[in-house]
């Protein structure tokens, strides 16, 4: 059956082209808009799925670092630490700014700001470079890095106040903006506010103690939200699947619909087209089973010939687009 519908579609090479090829660039078009989907998801939520936390403090109805406003006392740390069971308790600020580079203002930036003592809600991703940072310095997400041609040792200027880039990290890009990682002192400095933090960000002497140690500490601080990483890292999921996401999941569901009509639109041509043919075969005493077999076998072959070409084209072109387009999350 396959030979047969595979001879049909070759007696119009130049339909057959045309029909894969509108597949193909479907197919690597869906791949794309899910592959952003994905890869935004990703950025956004995989600092707090590896920061070395276990429970997250903030002001009340503040659930994430993404979307929602918190101020906290940075001395609650140390009450925080006095807790049983809590190894280290320490402030993170976190500061939406811009930056300025050679003149140039950027895009938006999450700064993140942690203790450098205990370095609780350092980055864990930093590819090159080092998180020990001293006052000044600063890590970048490595979209931000390349879209503004940075390097190790870069200036820029946030606020007024001058920094030098001290790592790069990876897996730090939300699409609409990028993570940065700084001193507490020094965004303090830019914030103009001394002792105030937006979250206490808390290690445990034993990771299974969470529920019990977070139970002591809204005993303690109940005009506080207390949330345990697990948790806290849903609670990013669901806000990174609640904006722009939703979105690109539609785009790349609905490309795949119109995919679906170009198969069909072929279908529909080729039956038109070789009526004579199934004439013919229907004369020699092929059944309407058989018929429909072959029909069915070039839309298996069109269509698998068109996700190869498809996902070959998607491939090939990641590299390309990661290149022209630093802050593309892919």
């Amino acid at each position: 059956m396959i030979p047969v519908a595979r001879r049909l579609l070759l007696r119009n090479r130049g339909g057959w082209i045309v029909t894969v090829s509108g597949i193909a660039a479907t197919v690597a078009l869906v791949l794309f808009l899910f592959a952003v989907h994905d890869g935004a998801k990703d950025g956004s939520t995989r600092y707090v799925r590896t920061a070395d936390v276990d429970i997250w403090v903030s002001q009340k109805n503040a659930d994430n670092i993404l979307k929602s406003s918190s101020f906290l006392r940075a001395s609650n740390a140390e009450e925080i630490a006095e807790i049983d069971g809590v190894a280290v308790a320490s402030p993170l600020a976190r500061l939406i700014t811009k930056a300025t580079i050679h003149g140039r203002r950027s895009s938006t930036i999450f700064v993140l700001a942690f203790d450098p003592e205990t370095k609780v809600g350092a980055p864990k991703t930093v590819i090159d470079g080092s998180t020990d940072l001293k006052p000044g310095e600063i890590v970048l997400d490595r979209a931000f890095i390349e879209t503004y041609d940075l390097s190790i040792g870069s200036p820029l200027e946030i606020q007024g106040k001058h920094f030098r880039v001290a790592g790069v990290s990876d897996g730090t890009n939300a699409l609409v903006a990028q993570f940065g990682f700084a001193r507490l002192d020094d965004a303090e400095d830019l914030l103009g506010l001394k002792g105030l933090a937006s979250f206490i960000v808390v290690r445990l002497k034993h990771p299974a103690d969470r529920a019990a140690v977070a139970r002591r500490i809204r005993e303690k601080f109940p005009d506080l939200a207390v949330h345990q990483a697990q948790d806290f890292i849903r609670f990013h999921e669901d806000e990174a699947d609640a904006g722009i996401l939703p979105v690109f999941f539609t785009a790349a569901a609905f490309g795949a619909v119109v995919c679906a009509f170009i198969v069909a639109l072929m279908l529909y041509n080729s039956v038109l087209e070789r009526r004579e043919d199934y004439a013919t075969l229907k004369a020699f005493g092929a059944s309407q089973r058989y018929l429909l077999r072959i029909v069915v076998g070039q839309a298996l072959l069109v269509t698998a010939a068109g996700c190869v070409l498809g996902g070959l084209i998607a491939a090939a072109l990641t590299p390309l687009l990661r290149e022209a387009v630093p802050a593309l999350a892919i």
